[in-house]
């Protein structure tokens, strides 16, 4: 099955979303999702999962503006399929457990090295909004008639 982008999206015209007829297992690049267990990735553990596991357009999708990210984590935890929750309870694995071949050279055990990059995404995540989309598609569609009518003009 084909589904289209809304027609505010930037791809909307050249990119498609497909739903697989089977299942299929994503592998995820980049920082690995960083731990529940210590106070100090709580937060970004929460927001990490929101983003991945929860169907979202805007940042108010995943958390209300008078919640804290563990809060709205907490709210939609028990919507998950049961055997999602045992994968994400077995990522959150001992760190020795963690086979160093399997992780990308540029990648240490821990993930951490990389959080302010993952704090700036999701900082730049949340100042995206309907305006945005719509100014960029604004853009983006008067580039495209600018082209055709010079094309049009050179024929």
């Amino acid at each position: 099955v084909r589904y289209p982008f809304q027609k505010q999206h930037p791809q909307t015209t050249t990119h498609l979303l497909i739903k697989y007829s089977e299942y299929h297992v994503p592998i995820l690049y980049g920082p690995q999702i960083p731990r529940r267990d210590r106070d100090d990735t709580r937060k970004r553990y929460s927001r990490a999962l929101l983003t991945l596991f929860v169907l979202w357009r805007t940042v108010t999708d995943l958390c209300d503006v008078n919640q804290t990210w563990e809060e709205a984590f907490k709210l939609r935890q028990n919507h998950r399929d049961e055997h999602l929750l045992q994968v994400i309870a077995e990522a959150q694995t001992d760190n020795d457990a963690i086979d160093r071949f399997l992780l990308p050279a540029n990648q240490d055990i821990d993930g951490e090295h990389d959080a302010d990059d993952t704090e700036d995404l999701l900082e730049l995540l949340g100042n995206i909004d309907e305006y945005t989309t719509t100014a960029i598609n604004a853009t983006k569609k008067s580039t495209e008639d600018k082209y055709v009518e010079e094309t049009v003009e050179a024929v």
